[in-house]
């Protein structure tokens, strides 16, 4: 995807040469096809990227001549009845980028005369390009053993490309190559082939990722305007390309992700129907659409433009998946539950397709479909062309152990709150650490706390990552821990460089990366406990206490009181402050039953929208629960949304996506949580936490057993509070919020790892041993 660039660095010489001989070839390739429309529009994207340029200008020429001579055929041959003529005029029409009107003379011919298989090829042609795929495999199917022609296999490639399936996409290619030689010109991405001079899972790679990248080389400036906030100026470039190129369907797309940044929603819509009709509402445009919507996180939108989408691509898995994941994100759980039905078994659709690693972790809490989604995605992610010039470091003899951190969270953000702390008490004269920054935020105080966190702050946001992973090697990284995964502005595709000699996956993503260049996976002995090691790619690292890091202390305003934020005075308060779209229908249906139980009691949750409010509110009712149960608050600043769980009598877990850091907030204020654990590492975050903050007993491991222990704790006031007291009581002693003994078992983890190395060893499973009290103080006041 487009949107996956990294706008605000410049762009190597290499790869826009590259970019702009793809586009070349590929206007080229759509003029001997007689598609016009599609020449004229890469020309003309073309001479916006590369102004000065006489050959494109000529490329221009030729394709404004094409365009002009196809207007010519329809005026003289529109109204003829002679096949031969309708033939010629609907071609024209196709030339002209009318797939309509072309796909309806051919359909009529084939009709007429269904001995004209040329008809039904051609027919077959406009349904993919119209992104009706569906109807185009119904006429591949019946023509394919009739006729042999690369127009055939270049449409079941569009089908199968479509669908995800790169397996049978390579297949009609090489299909389509040796019927015919000549065949590039026909094929989906046929430019980079034939400049590869072979048909193969490479050159598929590097042909999707330059077929964004040429259709985007001339839109640089609007994207670098939408990466850093400036969206009227983004909207006034887009716009500036549009009245060139009408039907530049990235411009079109990026002018929408400015107005929807701004929560301009009317123009939005505005902009949207625009593009529909400049593409004559193209399925496969509708498609991107509703990613890039996604990206953003316009979910109503999502929900809504993929409505009418997926009602026309059935079989579209990708495109379920990512409607429902918004559905959830603004509660529409029945429409979620029916998307998620359709694309079981995971596992089928998984291997037909590929479907993004973390909305599975949503769908499902299955260590080996949550894994084979990973590896499926790792396949695709771009690594080195060419060796990289730097050598890796050799195993270090004496001195201090070079440890980098690769994020684009450096700033105030919920894993930099998790993390600081254990940075500042790591023993500096064992380790070096060095942050690898590739975000944009302003500085702050959270910012500015980071940076003094590490010895050494690069900002490689300008580099891509084989500049990185070359940076990574010359700074002598003896460890590098990505800590993004498969989330929101990952550039995960770093590690594929093996841009230093041990890898690790920690804190950014609870999974498996499902990729070689994953050297170690950091968990502990209750989120990956001894058997599951088969869910993981990476050898798996254990911690003695718990995975995830935290702070000593936290900012928090005055606990205000119930009447501040709408809650009873007397009620029992069940509370979670979980994004919406990890509570699912079967969840809140449980919840429902719990609030039935416990009579009187209510239920606080975090709502971004008001419809998201209603919406759930209305469920309740469903179940037979008052609506009024639900008690809505706001989001909040940090300080002013931890106070809120002084009022918490039982925060309530999540599944299968639990509470993290939302957990640890939880305790840390007092407000006992009861954890739901099940199979995954994204289900046991929570019951981790909850361990080592001494809660083993509210850990369930069934909902049925979180039911009972709601229902229980709900009934007896008492125990609720005695368990607060505890929590705020031992909140200084318990290992969860110990940040000192947190960094001397990571250290342990590091050096073993390196230890590992020195001896020529593979990355291979390990626990670290506990320290004691007094360890623990000599690292504090070190």
């Amino acid at each position: 995807m487009a949107t996956s660039l990294e706008w605000t660095r410049p762009l190597d010489e290499r790869s826009r040469r590259h970019a702009v001989d793809h586009a070349t070839r590929s206007a080229e390739h759509a003029l001997i096809r007689g598609e016009a429309s599609i020449a004229l529009r890469i020309a003309r994207q073309l001479v916006l990227a590369m102004p000065g340029d006489r050959a494109h200008r000529d490329l221009l020429d030729r394709a404004t001549a094409a365009r002009d001579a196809a207007s010519d055929a329809i005026a003289c041959g529109t109204g003829s009845a002679d096949p031969e003529t309708v033939n010629q005029v609907a071609a024209a029409h196709l030339a002209l980028g009318e797939v309509a009107t072309a796909a309806s003379l051919w359909l009529g011919l084939a009709r007429a005369d269904t001995s004209r298989l040329d008809a039904f090829v051609s027919f077959a042609w406009c349904m993919a390009r119209a992104g009706n795929f569906e109807s185009a495999a119904q006429i591949v199917r019946h023509v394919s053993g009739l006729v042999s022609h690369a127009k055939i296999d270049a449409v079941g490639m569009m089908i199968a490309l479509a669908g995800g399936d790169h397996d049978a996409a390579l297949a009609h290619a090489r299909a389509a190559i040796g019927r015919d030689a000549q065949a590039y010109a026909w094929l989906p991405l046929g430019a980079v082939f034939q400049n590869a001079g072979v048909v193969n899972a490479a050159a598929l790679s590097l042909g999707l990722r330059l077929d964004d990248l040429s259709a985007t080389l001339h839109l640089y400036e609007i994207g670098q305007a939408i990466q850093t906030g400036r969206n009227d100026d983004a909207i006034r470039g887009a716009d500036e390309v549009l009245s060139t190129v009408p039907d530049d369907r990235w411009a079109a797309m990026f002018k929408i992700m400015a107005l929807v940044a701004k929560d301009d929603k009317v123009g939005a819509v505005q902009a949207q129907a625009a593009l529909a009709a400049a593409s004559g509402a193209r399925l496969d445009i509708l498609t991107r659409l509703v990613d890039l919507l996604f990206e953003i996180s316009a979910h109503q939108h999502v929900v809504d433009l993929g409505e009418m989408v997926r009602e026309r691509l059935p079989n579209q898995y990708s495109l379920m998946s990512t409607i429902a994941h918004s559905a959830a994100h603004v509660a529409e759980m029945d429409l979620a539950d029916e998307m998620m039905a359709q694309l079981q078994p995971l596992s089928a659709t998984i291997g037909r397709t590929g479907l993004s690693p973390f909305i599975v972790m949503t769908m499902s809490d299955d260590l080996a479909v949550q894994r084979a989604a990973a590896e499926r995605r790792a396949l695709i992610l771009p690594g080195p062309e060419a060796p990289l010039s730097a050598p890796l470091p050799k195993p270090p003899g004496e001195g201090r152990l070079r440890i980098g951190y690769f994020s684009n969270d450096f700033h105030n953000h919920a894993t930099m709150k998790l993390l600081t702390e254990v940075l500042e008490c790591t023993d500096r004269q064992r380790f070096e650490l060095v942050a690898y920054s590739y975000d944009s935020a302003p500085e702050d105080a959270e910012r500015a706390r980071v940076r003094a966190a590490f010895d050494r702050f690069e900002n490689v946001a300008p580099l891509h990552e084989g500049q990185i992973a070359e940076k990574v090697r010359q700074d002598g990284v003896h460890v590098l821990v990505d800590l993004k995964g498969y989330t929101g502005g990952s550039r995960l595709g770093l590690l594929k460089y093996r841009a230093a000699p041990i890898q690790v996956n920690w804190l950014g993503y609870p999974g498996t990366y499902g990729m070689a260049e994953s050297d170690y996976i950091i968990a502990d002995r209750f989120i990956i406990p001894a058997g599951a090691e088969g869910g993981y790619s990476e050898a798996v690292v254990r911690l003695p206490d718990c995975y995830q890091p935290n702070r000593r202390s936290r900012d928090v305003v005055d606990i205000p009181t119930r009447e501040m934020v709408g809650l009873p005075e007397n009620a029992f308060v069940f509370a979670s402050f979980n994004h919406v779209y990890k509570v699912g229908g079967a969840l809140f249906a449980a919840w429902m039953d719990i609030l039935k139980a416990v009579p009187g009691s209510v239920l606080w949750l975090l709502s971004r929208d008001s419809s998201i409010s209603e919406r759930l509110r209305a469920r309740a009712e469903a179940h037979g629960v008052d609506p009024a149960r639900l008690i809505f608050g706001p989001v909040m600043d940090n300080d002013r949304h931890l106070a809120r769980y002084g009022l918490v009598d039982l925060a309530l877990d999540t599944f299968p996506v639990g509470s993290h850091t939302t957990a640890s907030d939880a305790l840390w204020m007092g407000a006992p949580l009861l954890a739901l654990a099940g199979e995954s590492f994204i289900s046991r975050v929570s019951g981790s936490v909850v361990k080592a903050a001494g809660m083993d007993h509210l850990v369930a491991t069934s909902m049925d057993e979180y039911k009972a222990k709601a229902i229980a704790l709900g009934n007896d006031a008492g125990t609720a509070r005695a368990l607060r007291e505890t929590l705020v009581r031992t909140r200084d002693s318990v290992p969860l919020f110990d940040p000192a003994r947190f960094a001397v078992h990571l250290g342990s983890a590091y050096e073993t790892m390196v230890e590992i190395w020195r001896r020529g060893e593979s990355p291979r499973t390990f626990d670290v041993a506990p320290i004691g009290a007094e360890r623990t103080q000599r690292a504090l006041a070190g």
